[in-house]
């Protein structure tokens, strides 16, 4: 009877996982076309921080004589204050706003995901983290990160660090919330009835019972990195002078508003895309993922 009763809560949490298989949620999204430009947009991101030494040139080399020069054959991009290409400085740009969301992102929620499923299973674990979580929380991101720099000294490694630390208790909460629903379903009581182990609940029916949000999560996680790491940059408290970012670039171009908008506008331009292409992104794959939307 305890095998026939293990394979019933298997076949559940299976089924409760099928729409979340990333076949099925690749096949309906390529349905969409904002989903599909979003990610094409991305794409296209990435592969450009990827192979940015192969398809430009040294962001930081200047011609003085070229200074302010505008948008042409030569420099698609222009040239910004001190003669240097916009375009460079914009591709290897990519590489420290995507590298600073996609790592924050990837080490929040392994973080996240695992104190997170344990504090919605076990009561005394919860009570011990969520009030490290309240904790940690009330610091303001770029109060503390401004802080790690005066200690560690500016560099993606600092930037990276400090968002993390501030972004793990969102996503703790997050997993904690749906981890305490998933932890009352019957297949869950079932598991726990015929003797299956915490780490076999936590594998196969709490975490699939959790990976939406999860998702969803990570891809604001990421989003929020990029921003904060420009927003840090652009205040000179996030990456060193010599290494491109996207908030660098708008920072230098707030004297030129008006006389060399591509300074700002083709950095910012990437920046917006990013960010604007992964919410769209996130938000499609959401409404495929959510049972209530019948995975449409």
């Amino acid at each position: 009877m305890s095998e026939i009763d293990v394979a019933r809560t298997d076949a559940v949490a299976q089924e409760a996982a099928r729409v979340a298989a990333p076949p099925r949620v690749l096949h309906r999204l390529l349905r969409r076309p904002a989903a599909v430009c979003a990610l094409v947009i991305l794409l296209l991101m990435a592969g450009a921080a990827l192979l940015a030494p192969v398809i430009t040139g040294d962001p930081n080399a200047f011609v003085a004589v070229d200074r302010l020069r505008p948008p042409s054959f030569s420099q698609i991009f222009g040239t910004d204050n001190l003669g240097r290409d916009v375009y460079s400085r914009t591709v290897f740009g990519a590489q420290a706003s995507l590298t600073a969301g996609i790592v924050t992102a990837l080490i929040t929620t392994a973080i996240g995901v695992v104190l997170g499923i344990l504090a919605g299973m076990f009561r005394w674990f919860d009570a011990i983290v969520m009030r490290i979580v309240d904790g940690v929380m009330s610091f303001p991101i770029i109060v503390l990160a401004l802080s790690m720099t005066a200690i560690l000294g500016p560099g993606l490694g600092t930037v990276i660090l400090a968002m993390v630390i501030v972004f793990v208790p969102g996503m703790t909460r997050v997993v904690r919330s749906t981890a305490l629903v998933a932890s009352g379903l019957p297949m869950v009581d079932a598991a726990r009835a015929v003797g299956a182990s915490g780490a076999r609940i936590f594998w196969k029916y709490v975490l699939p019972q959790c990976s939406t949000p999860i998702l969803v999560q990570a891809a604001i996680t990421f989003t929020t990195a990029v921003l904060v790491e420009s927003a840090l940059s652009f205040i000179g408290a996030g990456l060193p002078p010599d290494v491109p970012s996207w908030g660098a670039s708008l920072s230098e171009a707030r004297n030129y508003l008006t006389t060399a908008p591509w300074m700002w506008g083709f950095p910012g331009l990437a920046l917006i895309l990013t960010v604007l292409s992964m919410n769209i992104l996130i938000d499609n794959v959401r409404d495929i993922m959510d049972p209530r939307a019948g995975g449409r």
